[in-house]
């Protein structure tokens, strides 16, 4: 388990990696793929996308981020673990 320290919208946040955040990163990840490519089931996806990131939030960030701030801090998680992955 590691920590990384994040910045979004001048607000600090610390992000907890570990196999379950990573998980949550890799499961949004295909959903977001997946969100794309079948939009007949667009509603199911998008639902399941909401849950993921929740998670996700709930589980590898502290303090608990702002509204204004998800996006962002959703887009960071993932480039943080991009980085991890590709460096192996």
């Amino acid at each position: 388990m590691t920590k990384e320290k994040i910045k979004v919208n001048n607000r600090n946040y610390d992000v907890t990696i570990n196999d379950q955040t990573q998980l949550y990163a890799m499961k949004l990840r295909r959903l977001y793929q997946q969100s794309y490519s079948d939009m007949e089931s667009f509603d199911e996806v998008s639902t399941e996308i909401s849950s993921t990131i929740n998670g996700l939030l709930k589980n590898a960030v502290s303090p608990e981020v702002k509204e204004d701030d998800m996006d962002g801090v959703v887009q960071q998680i993932l480039r943080i673990f991009e980085k991890k992955s590709s460096s192996k």
